[in-house]
């Protein structure tokens, strides 16, 4: 694993080695949960979406359903329709066992095949999402909906999203996906990393905003796993020079979401090994340990 040192070269075009092999998920000291129901970034699109792309779902609606228990599992929209399929695959489950390892660059060449095949900004029905299935990574072949794990660091500003139609459009922590920018190094910024996201639907207490930022702040490297998601409906973003309105900052749409397990490696140098169990400790314990009188 790659330790922390200066940060003239971490970018995403900087070639350095990234982390490899990370732990299964017996080693990952899993805090499962009970849920219902860089690199080299990509070029940036030279033009903003025609009209009858995705942008028209990005506007703020009013709440479809009175709580989050009553919404159902595609949302606000029409059952059957391609955001609809989106809002579905937001709030499922991967499959249990192990997860696949993923390394930074991966996120790299699964832009470039999701360029190459489905696009950005655009619909996607279950054919085209099909697409997306048996992609190669550094490990071997991955797929969406995948159970995957990265290792990285929080940066920039964990935060609860203030409304979603696969939320039912409800305001407030509670009832929104915590949108989380993670990188492979404490120093880069949202724009040289991914997005990973916990949804609201039977999260644990201990996973919360505060705690978050106490990681961030910590430079504590972790370990995050969950669903490999693509996110057709935005474009990517990465560069902060030349940011694009509207469009979270990263370099690649694929994501770590919903978010199942997280450890937190225990050592201040963020020197962790991946394959020794007690370098880490699970979310919930390290929040537990930051609320200990």
């Amino acid at each position: 694993m790659r330790t922390r040192g200066s940060t003239a070269a971490r970018t995403p075009s900087s070639g350095n080695t990234r982390r490899r092999g990370l732990v299964s998920a017996a080693t990952m000291l899993p805090l499962a949960l009970g849920l219902a129901g860089n690199m080299s970034a990509p070029t940036k699109p030279a033009a903003m979406p025609a009209a009858g792309t995705t942008s028209a779902y990005h506007a703020k609606s009013t709440a479809c359903h009175p709580s989050l228990s009553s919404c159902p599992i595609f949302g606000c929209e029409t059952e059957g329709t391609p955001h609809a399929l989106v809002n579905e695959i937001k709030r499922q489950l991967p499959a249990s066992g192990t997860p696949k390892n993923l390394a930074w660059e991966d996120f790299t060449a699964l832009q470039q095949d999701a360029d190459s095949t489905v696009g950005q900004d655009t619909d996607l029905d279950a054919d085209a999402r099909s697409r997306l299935h048996n992609l190669s990574v550094s490990s071997g072949r991955v797929s969406e909906g995948d159970l995957v794990q990265l290792a990285g660091f929080l940066v920039g500003n964990p935060h609860p999203n203030t409304g979603e139609s696969v939320n039912c459009n409800l305001s407030g922590p509670a009832n929104n996906d915590f949108h989380i920018p993670f990188a492979s190094d404490p120093d880069q910024t949202p724009f040289q990393g991914i997005v990973v996201e916990m949804i609201p639907q039977n999260r644990p207490a201990n996973w919360n905003i505060k705690v978050l930022k106490q990681i961030e702040a910590a430079r504590r490297m972790v370990l995050v796993t969950g669903q490999l998601f693509y996110d057709n409906m935005h474009r990517v973003n990465p560069d902060q020079d030349d940011s694009l309105s509207g469009q979270p900052p990263r370099f690649s749409l694929f994501e770590i979401h919903p978010i199942t397990s997280v450890a937190v490696c225990l050592r201040s140098d963020t020197s962790c090994d991946p394959s020794d169990r007690a370098a880490w400790e699970t979310l919930e314990d390290f929040a537990k340990a930051k609320s200990a009188p």
